[in-house]
């Protein structure tokens, strides 16, 4: 039986450590796929679309898999998107086609998309009401920690050994969730009323849009850090992704339970000034140490922000409606990505990285005064 009352369950727990081995087995590839493209003969814009393409089909397979999370429950799902991903990580061993590797990536972007709904579903059922802020933050926490230690390994493995043992590691974790998964037990939940799927969550856009805007410079950051390195004549840019680790997990301490306790503009209006102020030291970086302190700053309020962000699209949903509702904040995540990566680097081709993080810093004036005039002013979030 699960337990409603209690946060810490097994099948909690296993879905934060799914969540972590998802997120490492995936963005390996994000600072890796587009050298190897070029390593291959693909231009540069080969490699910019191998950052986009998974996004883009992300973007279409959360909408839809969110809304049949609702239907036919989390973990089906979570299995499909798992075996998509693992049988086109697989597929790189046999690739040295720049146009298969594309093809790949689409594939990829499906399972992506599929199975981090469905676990963010899983979750999100999963936590009480009273502990929501804190629930998410920890899933958040396993999500940005992902996110930022895969570059790490990633740089390490490729620097160490080649790009087919990158994979082997990737299909290390993937596979590792699939033992996991065959230990969590999820209720499925019969929808309330019988309507068509829809491809968006209106409760959920204003904090998916909010989700957007944070994640361009994110998606500029998690890009083009190595080609920034070489802009500042820094070769250990790694140093980075460890310092945005830290001060994520130093977050997860105070983030979640203030947010339950004060509300959400006690952590969203700091975490964006947190975040703005790591962009304006990030853009005048010119060593490994002054990197460090930019991640430091800026994944504190990353940290903050993000969980707080999610959890408010979860509690405005519908209780029917919590997988469509974090389909459409993923897929925010996932547009701002994209919109970052290709976006910024035109910024970038006319100036230098270091504007371009500088300038980035336009989009989370826009979160802080969209959020502040829409649903900052107020702690009731329904």
């Amino acid at each position: 039986m699960l337990n409603h009352n209690k946060l810490w369950t097994k099948e909690y727990i296993f879905l934060l450590i799914e969540s972590f081995f998802l997120y490492i087995g995936f963005m390996v590839f994000m600072p890796t796929l587009p050298a190897r493209i070029i390593e291959l003969g693909g231009s540069q814009v080969s490699a910019s679309l191998s950052v986009g393409l998974f996004s883009i089909v992300a973007l279409f397979t959360r909408a839809i898999s969110g809304s049949w999370n609702d239907r036919i429950g989390s973990k089906i799902l979570i299995l499909v998107g798992l075996l998509i991903l693992i049988i086109s990580t697989f597929s790189f061993y046999f690739s040295s086609i720049v146009f298969v590797l594309l093809v790949i990536r689409l594939l990829q972007g499906a399972g992506w998309g599929i199975s981090t709904t469905s676990i963010a579903t899983g979750v999100s059922t999963l936590v009480p009401p009273a502990k929501m802020g804190e629930g998410i933050g920890f899933y958040g926490l396993t999500t940005a920690l992902g996110m930022s230690i895969a570059p790490i390994l990633a740089i390490l493995i490729i620097n160490m050994f080649n790009f087919h043992f990158l994979i082997t590691f990737a299909l290390v974790f993937l596979c590792a969730n699939l033992i996991l998964l065959s230990q969590i037990k999820l209720k499925k939940k019969k929808p309330l009323h019988h309507t068509t799927p829809a491809l968006l969550e209106k409760s959920a856009v204003l904090p998916a849009f909010l989700c957007l805007l944070m994640a361009i410079p994110l998606g500029g950051i998690q890009t083009f850090m190595m080609v920034y390195g070489n802009e500042i004549h820094v070769s250990h840019t790694w140093i980075y992704f460890l310092g945005q680790a830290l001060t994520i997990l130093i977050s997860r301490f105070f983030a979640g339970r203030l947010y339950d306790v004060k509300g959400h503009r006690f952590v969203i209006i700091p975490g964006i000034l947190s975040m703005a102020l790591g962009l304006i030291v990030l853009s005048m970086s010119w060593n490994a140490p002054s990197l460090f302190v930019a991640a430091l700053i800026f994944g504190l309020g990353y940290g903050m922000t993000q969980p707080a962000l999610q959890a408010l699209a979860v509690e405005r949903a519908a209780p029917d409606k919590i997988g469509a509702a974090n389909g459409t904040f993923l897929s925010g995540m996932d547009l701002g990505m994209a919109i970052g990566s290709f976006g910024l680097s035109l910024i970038a081709t006319y100036s230098n990285y270091s504007f371009m993080y500088l300038s980035s810093i336009t989009a989370l004036i826009v979160l802080a005064l969209t959020y502040w005039f829409t649903i900052g002013k107020s702690r009731v979030v329904h």
